[in-house]
């Protein structure tokens, strides 16, 4: 039971943690929630047929279906983020507004359909697979329920302690997690690219297992939070530090605008 709270644990985690950076910005950016309730289903559907549909999603791309797809919903919620990175801090920069931006309601219901659509596949198929198929439903679903449960509580709290700053120090902070969010997301999809031999395989450039192990509950945290990768290669770290990178860019292009408008209205 106590690997089923840590490995659903760290899929609601991964959701909890955006979704929760998703609501507090939106909202702080004069934004209703208008978009969750939309988000959720859209998610829960996608989750749904994600896992019912794997066996035929597996076969193709000739049987490298599974980590194509989940590889491209990764770097669709990225590149997502990247977007939603330029917004808040273009909304950061400027005056408080109540006026709402379809943008930025569009990037929310992506990044959460994706988000909630893949994690909620991973927790579908774990428990499908060791608690119906191997006979175990009763530890796999209370180990499911428990690890639902701190997961949600945590973001219940996270939430509301970004309410709880002031609003251009939330949107700095949700761009902060934004921004490592999506290069964790980026690692994610280098190695299921790897996996399906779509870029090369390498040694990893170090070995980290031996202070902190990834199947471990701190692991698991770290790779929820920031994509941790206890063995990564030359490949995945090249790729993770271009998407802050990216992100970092994104900052730097919305500072640059909100000085051209300051300039032009002088």
């Amino acid at each position: 039971m106590i690997s089923a709270v840590i490995i659903v644990l760290r899929e609601v985690l991964e959701g909890v943690l955006l979704m929760c950076m998703l609501m507090a910005s939106s909202a702080a950016m004069g934004n209703r929630l208008r978009w969750l309730p939309v988000g959720l289903l859209l998610g829960v559907a996608g989750a749904y047929s994600y896992a019912v549909f794997l066996d035929p999603i597996s076969m193709l791309f000739e049987g490298l279906g599974q980590e194509i797809i989940s590889a491209v919903m990764l770097l669709s919620a990225a590149l997502a983020l990247v977007v939603y990175v330029h917004l808040i801090a273009s909304r950061a920069l400027r005056p408080a507004s109540d006026k709402p931006s379809r943008a930025v309601l569009a990037l929310c219901l992506l990044a959460a359909a994706l988000s909630i659509s893949r994690e909620g596949a991973e927790v579908y198929l774990y428990v499908y697979a060791f608690g119906v198929q191997a006979g175990q439903m009763a530890s796999i679903m209370s180990g499911a329920v428990i690890g639902t449960g701190i997961g949600l509580s945590f973001g219940t709290f996270f939430y509301y302690g970004l309410r709880a700053l002031s609003r251009k120090a939330c949107l700095w902070t949700c761009a902060g997690i934004a921004t490592m969010t999506s290069a964790g997301l980026v690692m994610q999809a280098t190695y299921n690219l790897e996996q399906a031999d779509l870029l090369p395989g390498q040694q990893p450039l170090w070995d980290t297992s031996a202070l902190v192990r990834e199947s471990s509950l701190t692991g698991e945290m770290l790779q929820a939070a920031f994509g941790y990768e206890a063995t990564p290669t030359a490949v995945q770290l090249s790729l993770y530090l271009a998407s802050v990178l990216a992100c970092l860019a994104a900052m730097a292009l919305a500072r640059l605008h909100a000085t051209k408008r300051q300039e032009t209205s002088t």
